[in-house]
């Protein structure tokens, strides 16, 4: 559950905003009287004057079409004292708006050319407002973290006032608000989005969210929660390094002995789940040095994954895939650092220092309870059971954010969301790394399944096709995975979605730890009993 103290925040913090756009609507401060239809110059460069509580238009100006966009009015604006947003407003409107997340640590606006997970579609083509802000501050270099204002805004008030100014300008520019609304992020913007689910519901009708954090640990998501994920990834920090030709000879060693699983030798584990790889099985032997694994490479592996537990035994991290070991300290040390930071007020703090037994509780107390840096479950499942829609998506070899964090919410959406679980889907995607790349099939235009399935009523499922180099394989709703059934080896029409064994479906959640899987890939439970 939501702690009292987490949600009379969230409270108020939904309240002062919805007040601050009403007041700003009843007193004509997003008036209309602007208004000279899309495309006309004036009428961009008008918005300088459009007044919004706390906020300066610093720019707005009009972008001329080319051969492959279409014109557009630029807005930029300052939400005091650093909230930094950028709106774009095409000429062919059709009543939809995109809110981008963003990246890191922000501290810079996203590029809002093209959303993550869209085909590589410019939103403006489909008729998209396109919002985003740099999350609240100006640090590029985590000088932020002591000052709790500001850390406040990058958890979530800044995507409160991003949405303030984006719809502000909708609503003066097209003299109607959004029909529409849709939010697309990865990483920091798959956080995001957990958080626009739990606080800002009735503002979307679909999300696409990618390697993001969901939950909060008190929710017992088995480790899918912004606490759960610091702690794990600085218990990472601090065991024996596995050095690239190692991590590389085990990745090797993976495919050998699960690629065919699929049906199909290409170089890509279609069901990570099911692959129960052992590491000791390139254990060295004798004087061998070289070309095998040491006992301190092994426990670092096994480490890695399998679940973080607190001092009673409870689940609180979850465990990583089959990405190469060796990666996955380098992708995670910056973060580590940086949220444990958060959490303790300090400019900053050496995740090797961090133990579970002094420091967990406050880590887990402040980035959840008092921030608020990922949404509640709760929270998202209230959004579903509203009809909205979430598209969920992680690369299965992801060396950052832990693929079973998604596999995890899948479970706690089971458990919690009821029927409304039906209103979401998540695609585990084979070889894909943190938002893309990797050896698999990662341009995917869930973008365009959202679009379709919120406006036409039709779930994207199995139909979605991704785009690899030179190939295709088709996108399979989680627990189901790709199979080869014959032919051409680089089409996606060559495979088949198939539930783990070949079962017609997936069992109800068993009671098991380790990767939240049980044997043969279907999903275990949510990780945390």
């Amino acid at each position: 559950m939501i702690t009292n103290q987490r949600q009379h925040a969230v409270d108020r913090v939904r309240i002062s905003f919805v007040c601050s756009a009403a007041a700003a609507f009843a007193a004509g401060l997003f008036s209309s009287s602007l208004l000279a239809g899309p495309g006309n110059i004036a009428s961009c460069t008008g918005l300088t004057s459009l007044q919004i509580p706390n906020t300066t238009i610093t720019s707005a100006a009009y972008v001329a079409p080319t051969a492959s966009l279409p014109g557009y009015c630029r807005v930029l604006a300052t939400v005091a004292p650093q909230t930094d947003v950028e709106v774009r407003l095409p000429d062919t409107y059709a009543n939809r708006y995109l809110h981008f997340g963003g990246g890191g640590f922000d501290g810079r606006i996203p590029n809002l050319d093209g959303p993550a997970m869209s085909g590589g579609v410019n939103p403006l083509t489909l008729g998209m407002v396109a919002v985003g802000s740099n999350g609240g501050h100006r640090s590029s270099s985590g000088n932020f973290f002591t000052d709790q204002a500001l850390v406040l805004k990058y958890a979530s008030l800044a995507l409160q006032e991003s949405d303030l100014v984006g719809h502000a300008t909708v609503q003066t520019y097209y003299g109607q608000p959004a029909q529409h609304r849709y939010f697309d992020g990865c990483s920091n913007g798959g956080k995001n989005a957990s958080v626009i689910m739990a606080s800002l519901s009735d503002d979307y009708d679909g999300v696409v969210s990618g390697d993001g954090v969901y939950g909060h640990s008190q929710e017992d998501t088995g480790g899918s929660d912004m606490s759960g994920l610091t702690a794990s990834w600085a218990v990472i920090q601090q065991l024996p390094k596995v050095s690239p030709a190692n991590g590389a000879l085990v990745y090797s060693a993976q495919l050998a002995a699960c690629d065919a699983a699929d049906g199909l030798v290409d170089g890509i584990i279609a069901n990570p789940a099911g692959c129960h790889f052992d590491p000791a099985v390139l254990a060295c032997s004798g004087n061998s040095t070289t070309g095998c694994l040491s006992p301190t490479d092994i426990q670092s592996i096994n480490a890695m994954r399998s679940d973080l537990l607190d001092t009673n035994g409870r689940v609180i991290g979850p465990p990583y895939g089959l990405a190469n070991p060796s990666t996955v300290p380098g992708s995670t040390a910056g973060l580590a650092s940086g949220f444990l930071a958060m959490a303790f007020r300090q400019m900053t703090f050496d995740p090797t220092t961090f133990t579970v037994a002094k420091h967990w509780t406050t880590t887990m107390q402040v980035l959840d309870g008092i921030y608020g840096m990922s949404g509640s479950i709760e929270g998202i499942s209230h959004y579903l059971n509203q009809g909205k829609k979430l598209i969920v998506y992680h690369g299965w070899d992801d060396p950052l954010v832990q693929p079973y964090v998604s596999v995890r919410l899948f479970n706690s959406l089971r458990e919690t969301a009821g029927a409304g679980a039906a209103n979401a889907r998540v695609y585990m995607i084979p070889a894909m790394q943190h938002c893309g790349g990797g050896q698999g099939a990662t341009n995917i235009n869930l973008l365009g399944g959202m679009i379709n399935w919120v406006e036409g009523g039709v779930a994207p499922d199995d139909s979605l096709v991704a785009q690899g180099s030179g190939f295709t394989r088709p996108v399979c709703a989680y627990p189901k995975y790709y199979k080869y059934t014959g032919g051409d080896p680089n089409n996606a029409s060559s495979f088949t979605c198939a539930y783990p064994d070949g079962a017609a479906s997936c069992p109800g959640n068993s009671q098991g730890h380790g990767n939240g899987g049980g044997n043969n890939g279907c999903p275990g439970n949510s990780g945390g009993h």
